[in-house]
């Protein structure tokens, strides 16, 4: 396995493509190759971002100016529809990694052997290291509900029929484009639920759901909301207990799990989006709710790092043997 790691990051200019950087340019066994922007090609990041400018990062250029025959890996870091329009332009010995909604249902598909879900905390390593090249990270709100809810699929503690969902995010979710009901005036002292039972995370949930179980078919109320905030996601999960478990029984089995960046918090302690901001972790715990034989699941990520650059990153260290953290051991940002 080669020492270090050729990257090329595409949509390196949007929050995602800004914070790859950052966190790369702490990673040991990896060298940014390309810089690939589609319209700020020539000039350098630190144009754009003047914090970046104390490293001599590759000039911005064109995707068709790669020398492919340099580049083991690439980040697609795009908005939703554009990975697809160019990924047969990349050569079958690059890895890519996509961090859009193109390729997340098919890579959900058992039969696939070309994309693999990217659940970094949950991939055995014949999943990251089989067949399959390429690799789909999942999205923030997945990422935030799917990272506790896995292991207590996976031991059969919950029901699935009426999980309830309500997750909140910070305004940096909806990436850097200009629009106008994103405008901080717009969010400012108030929460902005949107695409109500109908956001294009809602499948993947469901979809994954129903493969961690063997279900054919998974329906869960999904409701996100946008709070005026920078970044972060706080995810309330509502679910049954099958009849004859306990909550204590669910906080043994993830004390027992390796786990590095998935931490169930102390008893009774609330997780808190500060409290991960700046870093790869998803915190969350269980409490009882006044329903009898009812749980919440409080789950909390950085949604451009555990959401996004972060756990591409984590997936990246799978796939090529590296240590799991190699590059993502930081501190949240207090205050």
């Amino acid at each position: 396995m080669k020492f270090r790691l050729n990257v090329a990051i595409l949509g390196s200019t949007g929050y995602t493509g800004i914070e790859l950087i950052r966190l790369l340019t702490f990673h040991k066994k990896v060298e940014i190759k390309y810089l690939i922007s589609k319209s700020n090609y020539g000039k350098k990041i630190s144009d754009f971002y003047p914090g970046l400018n104390f490293k001599n990062y590759p000039k911005l250029s064109k995707f068709s100016e790669v020398n492919w025959e340099n580049i083991d890996v690439i980040f697609l870091c795009l908005p939703s529809g554009e990975s697809k329009k160019i990924i047969k332009k990349i050569p079958n010995s690059v890895c890519v990694i996509d961090l859009s909604n193109d390729f997340r249902e098919n890579s959900l598909i058992k039969s696939n052997g070309k994309w693999i879900y990217g659940l970094a905390d949950h991939l055995d390593d014949s999943d990251i290291t089989g067949e399959a090249k390429n690799i789909s990270n999942p999205g923030c709100y997945p990422t935030s509900i799917l990272s506790p809810l896995t292991p207590i699929i996976k031991e059969d503690f919950i029901e699935l029929e009426n999980i309830i969902i309500d997750s909140k995010s910070g305004i940096t979710g909806a990436g850097r484009k200009s629009v106008t009901e994103n405008l901080f005036s717009e969010l400012s002292n108030s929460i902005k639920p949107y695409k109500i039972s109908n956001h294009k995370h809602l499948v993947e949930i469901e979809k994954c759901i129903a493969k961690i179980s063997g279900k054919k078919k998974i329906n869960v109320s999904f409701t996100p909301q946008v709070v005026p905030i920078n970044r972060g996601i706080s995810s309330n999960i509502y679910v049954k207990l099958k009849k004859g478990k306990k909550i204590e029984a669910i906080r043994k089995l993830f004390e027992k799990k390796d786990f590095i960046f998935l931490k169930i918090l102390k008893k009774n302690q609330i997780p808190l989006i500060k409290d991960v901001v700046g870093t790869n972790n998803c915190f969350f715990n269980i409490f009882p709710d006044r329903i009898k034989g009812r749980i919440i699941i409080i789950s909390v990520i950085d949604n451009l790092i555990k959401g996004a650059a972060g756990q591409a990153i984590q997936n990246m260290n799978l796939k090529y043997n590296f240590k799991e953290n190699e590059g993502l051991e930081f501190n949240p940002n207090f205050p």
